[in-house]
């Protein structure tokens, strides 16, 4: 019985079926019908799996479209992706544009790029110096965002929490204009219902109700509650309508 696992390349235009393969690769505009298993999974074309996808390690640095869930120890997108199911990765980097309809779950997540997701995030951590959306819950041990566009979340939950503010507030008017361009438009800073960990401090944050034990009140935060059981610091320049100690 021969084990041995074939690879596959499309190079121009064409399909391959499904099943378990050592390495796939789609230089052109390729089609994958099924299914697939791979060590190793490369898009610099334009690329769509009609099927589930399980990978060691997936590079999409062109187009990518994955009909169904992923499931891989190692996601990297430079050019675009989109996946339509669940995505369960060890760790994911995205500096490109990734859209994903359902949910993320990963141990690390680094984006620089624009993430879009339609569902909810979980982590062990979150770091993010682009622009992200996400539908649901944004769930991590640390969360670290550098403002680099606009950033949305419906809830943020976690242990340590730090948002800062992004360069383009000293460097003027130009860079701003570009973060805009590359991130989507609108400004750096994030908008959620509600921030929830031990350890925050926030900066340009528009929240409803911002909760936890320590908490720190950055510059251009706009902010309705803040429950705190430890400590809390507001800057002069942040707006807290109500705070109580609990």
């Amino acid at each position: 019985m021969n084990d041995k696992k074939h690879s596959a390349s499309i190079s121009g235009a064409g399909t391959i079926g499904g099943g378990t393969y050592d390495r796939v690769s789609i230089s052109g505009a390729g089609k994958i019908t099924s299914d697939i298993t791979t060590e190793e999974l490369r898009i610099s074309g334009a690329g769509k799996v009609q099927g589930r996808t399980e990978a060691e390690k997936i590079v999409a640095s062109g187009s990518a479209i994955f009909a169904e869930d992923v499931i891989a120890e190692e996601m990297r997108v430079s050019g675009s992706a989109r996946v339509d199911g669940h995505i369960k990765v060890k760790e994911l980097k995205c500096s490109g544009t990734f859209k994903a309809a359902q949910s993320i779950s990963s141990e690390y997540i680094k984006v620089s790029g624009d993430l879009r997701v339609g569902g909810d995030v979980e982590a062990e951590i979150f770091k993010t110096s682009g622009g992200f959306k996400i539908e649901g819950l944004l769930s991590a041990d640390r969360i670290e965002i550098h403002l680099g566009g606009r950033c949305q979340a419906r809830e943020i939950g976690g242990e340590r929490i730090e948002v800062t503010r992004g360069g383009w507030k000293e460097k003027g008017i130009l860079l701003d204009g570009l973060i805009k361009l590359f991130t989507g438009g609108g400004t750096a800073e994030l908008h959620t219902t509600q921030i929830e960990g031990d350890e925050i401090t926030i900066e340009d944050t528009t929240a409803e109700v911002v909760r936890g034990k320590k908490i720190e009140i950055g510059p251009g935060c706009r902010i309705g509650l803040v429950e705190y059981s430890e400590s809390l610091k507001i800057h002069p320049d942040a707006v807290v309508e109500k705070q109580t100690k609990v």
